[in-house]
């Protein structure tokens, strides 16, 4: 429940501030579960906590007061008998399913996650990264350095894609484009989403040489071999030329502006004539007004060197610098926005 929905149900102040605080515990407790498959385990209806417990090499009553607390917060549910089933919530966090947030919430309980969070303090003292000072390297330093934790971290950032995927495919009409370009695509969700829907469109993803196998699985998979490839790259130093339109999601929020700027340019010094870039962010709402990038914007402020959410005026004043000109400004009803930039 958001803070504005406690207000509208005139939840005393107290009790939303409790909400609120009670935020680290609830996603230990589902990261957790996640970890321990719990949501698998429980995929086929009502399963005994001793069950359970026996499956998850673990001790049936702390496991038993685990599954009460899921069923607490909406993951479960639990009968008379000591039961317990996955609520439509807790479905959402079965591996296999489209969009899962499996990887989301194991990243969220990831020990070198959290650790970054409580040093806050520091960021807002130096205007450094509290992430950096924790673990001694930048974010994108040390998912190089560790791979399972670049791969969790891709995986969960793809569990944005599946629920914004929608919302671009109905907000801007790929139709009539030849070359798409995906900026740090990740593992390709969005790509083989616009392949799929401009059937006669070719496409590129560039992202790091670790996630690149991942990409080229996903658009195997999704029968898109033919008309996609994946290149490993640096898009500080150039991204693949000729596109029609380049895609940049959530990346230029991990930048600060001189290096977002260099993006940027590295884009328009690809594209073909005519060409456009979108970038996909969730933006910063005018003042007073509530909006999902406001709290991003200290993720990105803790995890990042510099990186943050922008206003419109300062995406205008970023693709200006780079060479390019500002269309315009799509919303959508969900937490992204489009904004669209030509080169001039």
């Amino acid at each position: 429940m958001s803070v504005k929905d406690s207000v509208n149900q005139s939840l005393p102040p107290q009790q939303v501030l409790m909400d609120l605080l009670l935020g680290v515990p609830v996603t230990q407790i589902i990261a957790v579960a996640a970890r321990m498959g719990i949501p698998g385990r429980l995929r086929n209806g009502p399963t005994s906590v001793t069950v359970v417990a026996q499956e998850s090499g673990t001790l049936e009553d702390p496991t038993y007061r685990l599954l009460r607390a899921l069923s607490a917060i909406g993951i479960t549910t639990e009968s008379a008998d000591r039961k317990f089933s996955l609520t439509p919530v807790g479905e959402c966090l079965l591996p296999e399913v489209p969009g899962s947030f499996d990887a989301l919430a194991k990243l969220n309980g990831s020990a070198w996650w959290i650790s970054a969070f409580s040093e806050l303090t520091h960021t807002l003292q130096t205007d450094r990264s509290a992430f950096s000072k924790q673990a001694g390297d930048s974010l994108f330093g040390f998912l190089a350095e560790h791979p399972s934790e670049q791969e969790l971290f891709a995986r969960a950032m793809s569990t944005f894609s599946g629920a914004e995927v929608a919302l671009i495919l109905s907000a801007f009409d790929f139709g009539k484009y030849r070359h798409i370009v995906d900026v740090g695509g990740g593992h390709g969700m969005l790509l083989a989403a616009v392949l799929k829907s401009a059937t006669q469109a070719q496409g590129t993803l560039l992202d790091r040489p670790g996630v690149v196998p991942g990409a080229e699985k996903r658009l195997r998979e999704a029968g898109l071999v033919e008309r996609s490839r994946v290149v490993a790259g640096d898009f500080f130093e150039g991204v693949p030329t000729g596109g029609d339109v380049y895609l940049l999601k959530h990346i230029l929020h991990d930048w600060d502006d001189a290096r977002a700027v260099r993006i940027l340019r590295s884009v328009a010094q690809a594209m073909a004539p005519g060409g456009r870039v979108l970038v996909i962010e969730q933006g910063i709402t005018p003042p007073g007004v509530p909006g999902p990038g406001k709290i991003a914007d200290i993720v990105m402020m803790v995890l990042t060197e510099g990186g943050r959410e922008r206003s419109v005026e300062e995406l205008r004043a970023l693709f200006e610098r780079a060479g390019l000109r500002f269309e315009r400004e799509i919303t959508t009803p969900g937490a992204i926005t489009l904004f669209e930039a030509l080169r001039t």
